[in-house]
Formats: C-alpha cells, structure tokens, sequence
C-alpha cells in the first residue's frame, strides 16, 4: 500500500503512513503563471500493479483548486499502472447542494461524486451532508461525532445532546447511543432566497441541563447561533458545539463567541486550523487508517 498526499492533507498522510506502517509518496507540485496546477509522482515502482494506492486530500481550502488537484493526482496513479486507487476525501466540497431547490439549479453534490467516482475503487468521506447522495457509489461515509462529543463531555455535567435540525439528528443519535445519553433536535427553516434562519421548538427539555449540539458543518455559524438563543431561552445552562467540518467563514467566530458557547469541538479533517482558546480539535486518523486498513491491508 502507498499513500499520496494532496497539499491540503500532507499532515494528516504522514499520520496515517505512521499508523499504517506503509510509505509515503513524494509529489512535487507547482502553479503555473495562468493558476494551472501541476502535480508529478516521484519515486513510484516501475509498475504499481496489484498495489493499494490511497489519494489523501482533504478538498479545503480554495475548493476548486484542490479538487481539480485531487483529479490530477487520481490520473497520475493510473498512469503509472495503479487500479486499486482509494480516495480519502475527509471534506468534499459541494455536498450541500444535494437536490434542486429552485428551479434552474444543478445538484452540485452529483457533479463532484460523478467525477471522482470514475477514476477510483473506494472512495471515503468524512460526515457527508446527506449520506443518501452516495448511494449506488462505491463511497463509504464514516461518522466521527461520538469522538467529538465524547470531548465535549469533558466541559459538561447532565448533557443532552442536541441536533439543530432533523437533518443532524442521525449524527446526534449516533453519538448518543454510543454515549448513552438522551438526544433530540430543534425544527429549523430557511429562507431560501434570502437565507434567514429561524429556529422553533419541538419537545425538548433542557431547562437546568447542558446542552451538546451536534452538527456536520459550522459555515458562518448563524444557525448555531439561533440555535443556542433558542436553547438559552428554554433555561439551558452551558452549552458546547461538536461539529464535524469547521469552515468558520463570513464572522463566524465572532457569531460564536456573541453566542456565548462553553467550547467549539472540530475535527480535524480540514487542511486549515483556526487557533483561539474555545476551539479544540479532534483527530480523525484513527478512524480513516481503519477504513484503509480494512480494504487495502486487510483484503
């Protein structure tokens, strides 16, 4: 097995090579004058055969560039002779425009998986938005929010765990039941035009309790900041996030302090970190050398 490391993942690979016990491949890369991305395999074999070869590449920041490297480096593997390639993507972009919500609107979520998808074996993904956009694809979707809340409960005394809407509320129960905690979500709507969150009650209880809310992505944080209004105002006490992918753009951060959240738990599974005192991150190697392990070492 060998592993070629995208820029935005060079980390991260190295931790996995480590844990896995395999080597590293070396890519040089540049940018031409234009913005073009060239990427080039240094020390491969002569012939990859039968050779398991994971693409590592988390596809953030700067999406586009990183998704048409992460492309560049698919063909590379095969050029070289490489058919068992798996892609391990922890963060793919596009993912959240998974149907048509206005009429003239491609669904961006199929492009992406339609193109990678024709170059690789496997493909893995850290928390997709909506799990049903990979099936019929050979992509598995790991959850990491038990890690996630099992810190958060660091910070915390009698927690529920809380998913803002019911499209979260699988990765709340996965974590709860994991944890054996009580879990249940807020009803959330937007506005699709102007993209105005607003939150309203379903039968929660968190008067006097904390509160761990659970989520995939913090975007600009509004709807985790309206969330925990809403919480607030049933009584909650401390309240800490556990999201997956913390892109944290648009006044995010400042969003999230005004909110007054105990603690921002992230995974790890961007090729950016933002350092302030109320953020932690949570590696997710362990899970993803798993993942490589049971279909490149373990076969």
């Amino acid at each position: 097995m060998l592993i070629v490391p995208g820029s935005n993942f060079t980390r991260q690979s190295m931790e996995l090579a480590k844990r896995l016990g395999v080597e590293v491949v070396e890519v040089e890369k540049k940018v031409f004058p234009d913005g073009e991305v060239y990427v080039r395999l240094k020390g491969l074999p002569s012939d990859l055969g039968s050779t398991c070869v994971a693409v590592a590449n988390t596809m953030y920041p700067s999406q586009d560039t990183a998704l048409v490297e992460t492309l560049l480096l698919l063909n590379a593997v095969h050029k070289a002779g490489g058919k068992d390639v798996v892609l391990v993507a922890p963060y793919l972009p596009y993912m959240r425009q998974d149907k048509v919500f206005l009429q003239g609107e491609p669904v961006s979520a199929e492009v992406v998986l339609e193109v990678l998808t024709r170059t690789i074996k496997r493909g893995l993904v850290v928390d997709v938005h909506n799990p049903g956009v990979l099936e019929s694809r050979p992509w598995t979707n790991i959850l990491v929010s038990d890690m996630l809340v099992a810190q958060a409960l660091k910070y915390v005394t009698d927690p529920i765990v809380m998913a803002p809407d019911k499209g979260a509320l699988e990765r709340a129960g996965f974590a709860a039941s994991k944890l054996n905690l009580e879990f249940d979500y807020l009803i959330k709507e937007r506005d699709r035009v102007t993209g105005e969150v607003t939150v309203k009650p379903k039968s929660v209880s968190v008067a006097g309790r904390d509160v761990v809310i659970v989520d995939d992505i913090i975007s600009t944080g509004g709807t985790l900041a309206e969330a925990a209004k809403f919480l607030r105002s049933q009584g909650a006490r401390r309240i800490v996030v556990a999201a997956t992918h913390g892109l944290l753009v648009g006044g995010a951060m400042r969003k999230m302090d005004e909110a007054g959240f105990s603690k921002i738990i992230l995974a790890d599974t961007l090729g950016v970190t933002h350092i302030s005192p109320s953020i932690l991150y949570v590696s997710v190697v362990e899970r993803i050398s798993g993942f490589l392990r049971e279909v490149c070492l373990e076969r």
